[in-house]
């Protein structure tokens, strides 16, 4: 079935001018086009879907089939937001369409992703307004690295506040002398992946890194002294998406925050969250 998928997919992109195809499958299979690329997400992400569709039919048995069918739509739709997030922490443009071949238990399909329009581009293109592209992606890289592997086997949060470095400053201090004082641009230019090895190893200190417009990193071990009064935080999160939070509230910095206790990723902007990435599934 997955090949008959993958046949149809291969004649989709190429009507929609599309260069990737995504496939969300538990299979395993070695495929190659000339003029599509194919990339097979993560079984991880299969699974959740495959398990969620499970859950759905176990809750809800025979009964309330319109129900059944809007949760499966639902998740559906959840997947073009996916393939757009996998597709950017794999190093591809937001641009144009991809091509989606979901072959699960459960539910087969392909779908047409306008990656433009995508909750992740939505959100990029907001912090653009303040932040370079280049430099946004780089901390993300980076904070996927440490919420993935974290530091000598273990967990560990931290959090990025990009921008705005003067109104920041003057609203945080050091909780330890600053690491990062005094060495040459080069050496704390976030945009340069030499430099994330020292990243990870900060990212233990308390306190949070002060990254300016261009990707210089200014201070680590930074500690927020901002109040996070009448903000809308996540039930469960801690202190310090709390803070990051309300950083952005009070100056045009942008906030990226890595959590200690699920690896997730959130990033803020105004005082609200406006990503949220489940890097368990990337």
């Amino acid at each position: 079935m997955l090949n008959n998928l993958l046949d149809h997919a291969l004649s989709i992109a190429k009507e929609i001018g599309s260069n990737i195809i995504v496939v969300i499958s538990k299979k395993e299979m070695e495929i190659s086009d000339d003029d599509v690329q194919i990339v097979f997400a993560p079984r991880s992400y299969a699974t959740m879907l495959e398990s969620l569709f499970f859950s759905i039919e176990e809750e809800l048995g025979d009964e309330f089939i319109g129900r059944s069918l809007i949760e499966r739509a639902t998740a559906f739709i959840q997947t073009k937001d996916y393939i757009s997030t996998f597709l950017y922490f794999k190093g591809f443009e937001l641009i144009g369409k991809a091509v989606g071949v979901v072959d699960l238990d459960a539910l087969k399909g392909i779908i047409v992703v306008e990656l433009e329009k995508s909750k992740i581009q939505k959100a990029l293109s907001e912090c653009a307004e303040r932040v370079h592209p280049k430099v946004l992606r780089a901390v993300l890289n980076v904070a996927m690295s440490i919420a993935q592997k974290g530091r000598e086997g273990r967990r560990i949060g931290t959090a990025f506040v990009i921008g705005d470095v003067e109104e920041v400053l003057k609203r945080s201090r050091q909780l330890i002398l600053n690491p990062y004082e005094c060495h040459p641009p080069h050496e704390r230019d976030i945009t340069n992946p030499s430099t994330w090895e020292s990243v990870r190893e900060f990212a233990q200190l308390d306190g949070v890194f002060v990254v300016d417009e261009t990707g210089i990193i200014v201070a680590a071990g930074r500690y927020l002294d901002v109040s996070g009064k009448d903000l809308k935080v996540r039930k469960g999160l801690g202190g310090r998406h709390l803070a990051c939070a309300a950083i952005t509230r009070e100056t045009e910095a942008i906030a990226v925050v890595v959590s200690e206790s699920g690896g997730d990723i959130k990033v803020y902007k105004d005082g609200e969250e406006i990503l949220a990435i489940d890097v368990g599934i990337l």
